[in-house]
């Protein structure tokens, strides 16, 4: 606040309580907590995908062996890929304990770490207990039947960063900058009309291009 470094030696680590104060901890403090190497990846137990919410998915890391560990490796690829299971393992990173999740992607092994459950907000809210109607329901189903496809990810693009780099690429020419295309004023649409709206273009072969 007074514009004047701080030495890195008087530097400290504190954590906030929820009324307010601040607790401060020293390096000592941190001794007994339990820790291991950053090398090392704790099989804890094995689950199928299904029973892992995507909510919980934080980073995800590609594993690589080395020479002594490859055989290893190639067995609990094997045996993953096989079962249809996923490994929950405990792995240190930035000394701190992480949990994770390990599967087959190909002929590697895939790490997603995974937020704590304290980690992930409650949404704060209830929703009225509303029934859909069977005939928009129907609707609803029909659409998605229709437009059931196998996902590709290469088929999307991302627009803006794809007209990003169109403008760097004309400032750095010395060329005219491609005018931006804004969003387009469709006010509030209720679902259903939009769900008529998006069947209809599926019958007509007019689906909304690929993003």
């Amino acid at each position: 606040m007074c514009g004047e470094e701080v030495p890195a030696e008087e530097l400290g680590k504190g954590y906030r309580l929820g009324d307010g104060r601040l607790v401060v901890v020293e390096p000592e403090d941190f001794e007994g907590l339990p820790s291991s190497s950053d090398h090392t990846i704790d099989v804890v137990e094995f689950v199928s995908a299904e029973q892992i919410d995507p909510i919980f998915l934080h980073r995800s890391y590609f594993l690589r062996p080395d020479e002594v560990g490859l055989p290893s490796y190639v067995l609990l690829r094997e045996a993953l890929e096989r079962s249809w299971r996923m490994a929950v393992v405990k792995i240190t990173l930035r000394r701190r304990e992480t949990l994770a999740v390990v599967r087959p992607r190909g002929d590697l092994l895939v790490l997603h770490t995974l937020l704590w459950p304290d980690e992930v907000r409650d949404p704060g809210f209830e929703l009225p207990e509303v029934g859909a109607r069977p005939q928009e329901l129907k609707m609803a189903l029909s659409l998605v039947n229709s437009m059931t496809t196998e996902f590709d990810h290469a088929a999307f693009t991302d627009d803006y960063r794809d007209a990003l780099e169109a403008v760097i690429e004309a400032k750095s020419s010395g060329a005219v900058i491609p005018a931006a295309r804004g969003p387009e004023e469709t006010g509030a649409v209720d679902l259903v009309v939009a769900l008529q709206r998006s069947l209809e273009r599926v019958r007509e072969g007019k689906q909304p291009p690929v993003r």
